[in-house]
């Protein structure tokens, strides 16, 4: 049975696809048997009529992995919205027993499933009903909880960590994204340390793309160069 991971983020656009994305990519180098699983996605990307997840696509540029996007994605809503308010725009009952289903499939296949989940742990997917913790739970898999290296990191972090060690869900680590080597970045990398007793398991820098550079290459580099194998394969 596949090993699996939660991406939490402890806020929306944090950088849960970047690190899902990077997290399969050096599993897949190394020669293992990884996949990407996105649950739920709102904001989806519309291409060729149809609304596709822009988070599964960004990992296949990455990854080059050859597995289609209704193993990968769930639901996938155009909305950019929270989930629970998108299906209810578009009138989609989002069944928590298909997206178990789903997962299990990938399990069946894959030896390490990463599961992004859609902006932070109390995110709802069914209103009132189910939430992003629930998943995790129902999943019974551990988290890894991307995090800004900014202003404003210490106090979503600790929260963050606090509510989701109140709810008894097993914490591998922090991963600091977006990194750009400044004094304060420094500091809040220290004070979230000491607060919340957490590992920092890596420091992803920000990718400061030039005219002629490729984005996807120069995302690879990073990830070879901030997510180290062994540590990764730690976090399962």
């Amino acid at each position: 049975m596949a090993k699996g991971l939660f991406v939490i983020g402890t806020d929306t656009d944090v950088g849960k696809t970047f690190v899902t994305a990077g997290i399969t990519y050096i599993l897949r180098k190394h020669n293992f048997n990884a996949c990407s699983f996105k649950p739920v996605q709102s904001g989806g990307i519309v291409k060729d009529n149809k609304v596709l997840s822009g988070d599964i696509e960004f990992v296949k540029d990455i990854t080059e992995i050859n597995e289609t996007n209704t193993m990968m994605n769930s639901y996938c809503l155009k909305e950019a919205v929270s989930p629970h308010i998108a299906a209810e725009i578009e009138n989609v009952t989002i069944d928590k027993n298909k997206i178990l289903e789903d997962y299990k499939k990938l399990q069946e296949k894959y030896d390490y499933v990463i599961v992004e989940g859609a902006g932070g742990i109390i995110v709802p997917l069914i209103r009132g009903k189910y939430y992003i913790y629930d998943l995790v739970k129902d999943l019974d898999i551990p988290v890894i909880i991307v995090a800004r290296a900014g202003v404003g990191t210490i106090n979503h972090t600790a929260l963050t960590v606090d509510f989701i060690k109140r709810l008894g869900i097993e914490i591998k680590g922090l991963i600091i994204n977006g990194y750009s080597n400044s004094f304060y970045e420094d500091d809040n990398i220290k004070v979230l340390k000491n607060i919340t007793n957490v590992d920092v398991i890596s420091i992803i820098n920000k990718l400061n793309i030039g005219e002629n550079e490729d984005f996807i290459s120069k995302a690879r580099v990073e990830y070879d160069n901030s997510l180290e194998i062994k540590k990764v394969l730690n976090l399962f």
